[in-house]
């Protein structure tokens, strides 16, 4: 082991298992707090942004809850924002974030029941008068996040099983399905070579997988420094794709969302403008016509699915970094704590 991230990725079963009574606990509260709340209002910046529209996904596929996203700024000037019937949360692996305390403070004036969800107990988002979930991770030592994202993916996931009054399917399994991924990642033949792209990389997914593709290009441009961005995969195939040619290459995240006829329409258009194409998917899932797939061999609920696939996304970095010399563990550019709204 050469890196801290690489630790890093191995340590995020452990933190599952340990946090899993306790998060869950603190879930069960959360939902009770929002008894009465007719949708929820997420406040959140960089992964916890990600996080956030997995969470917009999963409540919406479990439980019919309309999720929407806060736009942090707006909350900033000076106008009251309407969250009549509205559950806030707060999703800030620091706690540190100002752009967010703005969001929550709108939410108390109104008498609307907030939750924060967060890696530091003591922090100044924590210590106000909101419902927490805590993470539990410790001390994320690599700049880019890896176990932080994991345990909120988690606690989402536990969020919304107290919200549906059912632990949602394969729940009790993550952390062993985490800890299977990462062994197998890290000992993988992985297609580093036409994921290392000089044209860059664009990463598609639909629903749950929408939320994994932003995900794993966020951490391949941070830890790899190549240009990497995600879309939805209706968004890119209506124009972007138009902007990608044969030096840059398409990773195609698939999910239950992802229907056979629209992964085919998004790699058609690939194929057309001489990119380079990788699939990630289950075992379970049908092969694609591509330059090369990832086959994570697990049968697994969707939402599981999705967390598999980012943490094979982050050695994915890993290993892209690595070829490419990049400074591991210190991201160059990227900050811990978003200082702006």
């Amino acid at each position: 082991m050469t890196t801290i991230f690489e630790g890093e990725i191995l340590s995020q079963a452990g933190l599952l298992r340990r946090r899993r009574d306790a998060g869950m606990e603190q879930a069960t509260r959360a939902a009770a707090s929002w008894r009465d709340v007719t949708h929820v209002v997420v406040a959140a910046r960089g992964s916890s942004d990600n996080a956030a529209t997995f969470f917009q996904y999963l409540a919406g596929q479990e439980v019919g809850l309309l999720v929407a996203l806060a736009a942090p700024s707006l909350y900033e000037s000076g106008v009251a924002i309407g969250l009549e019937g509205a559950g806030v949360l707060a999703i800030s692996q620091s706690g540190r974030t100002p752009g967010l305390a703005r969001v929550l403070e709108q939410g108390r004036d109104q008498g609307r029941p907030t939750v924060i969800i967060t890696n530091d107990p003591s922090s100044p988002l924590a210590l106000g008068p909101s419902t927490l979930i805590d993470l539990g991770a410790g001390p994320e030592r690599a700049i880019a996040s890896s176990k932080t994202f994991s345990t909120t993916w988690q606690a989402l996931a536990q969020l919304v099983s107290a919200l549906k009054g059912l632990p949602v399917e394969g729940l009790d399994e993550l952390a062993d399905v985490v800890e299977r991924t990462a062994l197998w990642a890290l000992a993988a033949s992985l297609p580093t070579g036409l994921l290392n792209s000089p044209g860059g990389l664009t990463v598609v997914g639909r629903g749950v997988g929408y939320a994994v593709a932003r995900e794993i290009a966020l951490k391949v441009r941070e830890v790899t420094g190549i240009r990497a961005e995600a879309f939805s995969a209706a968004d890119y195939l209506h124009g972007p794709s138009g902007a990608d040619g044969e030096s840059s290459t398409a990773l195609l995240v698939v999910t239950a969302e992802l229907t056979g006829e629209i992964a085919e329409g998004v790699l058609a258009s690939c194929r057309q403008r001489a990119m380079r194409t990788v699939v990630i998917r289950s075992s379970a899932g049908q092969r694609c016509a591509c330059d090369e797939e990832i086959v994570i061999d697990e049968r697994l609920a969707n939402w599981a699915l999705g967390l598999a696939q980012v943490v094979v996304g982050q050695v994915l970095s890993l290993r892209i970094g690595e070829v490419r010399g990049r400074p591991i563990d210190t991201s160059p550019g990227l900050s811990k704590v978003t200082l702006t709204a």
